[in-house]
């Protein structure tokens, strides 16, 4: 027993300062610059945050992290500080865990280790239920140095440290500046105009159709619903008129090349499948060629930065996102690769309604 008391509150505090240093790393995942963002865009403006204060909030945020993962491995204010702040900064993330999942559902990432480790909401407040025991039990058997003996410029210095490492690590570019890669929207391939009337009985003498009805054959062409200016119409010029399918990719998501290639292969089985158009996310471009191979076709794209694409897209959904459209209206929006996952099936279904 006397070894266990001896021994268990260092293991604790190893535990705790691996969880919080990892959960700090795994938001910096695969890329410092895509998971604050992907950070910032699935957690903080959903909360409300605004989008030029959530940057810096990002920031300060995980500099936290890191700081207190690091606090808990030092003697300096152990009980009275660092142990009560980390206490309250996992009941924060239980409460609005909590809150998620009464109001949304046990459903997606949580964001609590990022793209690193994904995690659904119940999990996340297991885990950190998990951790805030381990910290009252260290509460109860560890003890800040001696009187006199604490020095709070340490704690400090650890958070500023942390902090400015931070904000150093992936600067933030001014709000109002935030623009797509491309310079210019790209303009999507025009359709074909559809016949609404076919003549079969024209008049030898003056090229004017005869008037008798058996003489003219009408072909009805469904106009669709009343056209809308959609939300993607400044982004792809084009893209609300007629039927249009617009696609929100990752250049290196497996599921996204996956999508690409069914809609390669129903482009060839169906000549009137509706133009394509892809709108990439400025995450690892360089794999936009092998993408097309891939999937066996290439396709109208343009690039956008991250903030951008996900703002486009819209926050509560994920890649890949194909969206059918007819006129400007969303008939269909697939995304993510849970329930409303993209299925050719479907598409092909949603497509025959269309006619």
């Amino acid at each position: 027993m006397a070894t266990v008391k001896r021994f268990l509150p260092w293991t604790l505090r190893v535990i705790l300062s691996v969880l919080f240093l990892l959960s700090a790393a795994a938001k910096l995942y695969p890329s410092s610059t895509f998971g604050i963002t992907m950070f910032e865009i699935k957690q903080l403006i959903p909360l409300g945050f605004d989008a030029c204060f959530a940057p810096y909030f990002s920031r300060f945020i995980i500099g936290a992290e890191i700081s207190l993962g690091l606090a808990l491995l030092q003697p300096h204010f152990l009980k009275s500080i660092v142990i009560p702040v980390s206490t309250l900064l996992l009941a924060i993330f239980v409460g609005h865990l909590t809150y998620e999942v009464i109001s949304t559902g046990n459903e997606g990432n949580c964001g609590c280790f990022g793209a690193l480790i994904p995690m659904t909401p119940v999990e996340a407040i297991i885990k950190n239920l998990l951790a805030i025991g381990m910290l009252t039990y260290l509460f109860f058997n560890a003890s800040d140095k001696e009187k006199g003996k604490n020095n709070f410029f340490i704690l400090l210095s650890l958070f500023l440290g942390s902090t400015l490492f931070m904000f150093g690590l992936t600067p933030i570019e001014k709000c109002d500046v935030k623009k797509t890669v491309s310079s210019q929207p790209v303009i999507i391939e025009a359709e074909n105009p559809e016949e609404s009337t076919q003549n079969v009985g024209l008049s030898p003498e003056n090229g004017k159709s005869n008037p008798t009805a058996d003489t003219i054959n009408k072909t009805k062409v469904n106009p669709g619903p009343k056209k809308v200016t959609s939300a993607f119409s400044q982004l792809v010029p084009g893209i609300d008129e007629g039927k249009k399918i617009l696609c929100f990719f990752a250049p290196g998501c497996d599921h996204c090349q996956a999508a690409a290639k069914s809609l390669a292969q129903l482009s060839k089985s169906n000549p009137d499948l509706p133009k394509v158009h892809i709108i990439f996310m400025d995450e690892e471009t360089e794999k936009i060629p092998e993408f097309f191979k891939l999937a066996g076709k290439s396709f109208n794209h343009q690039i956008l930065g991250i903030a951008k694409f996900y703002n486009t897209l819209g926050s509560s959904k994920d890649t890949p996102g194909v969206a059918l459209l007819w006129n400007g209206n969303i008939i269909k929006f697939f995304d993510g690769t849970n329930a409303n996952q993209y299925d050719a099936a479907k598409l092909k279904a949603e497509l025959s309604k269309m006619k």
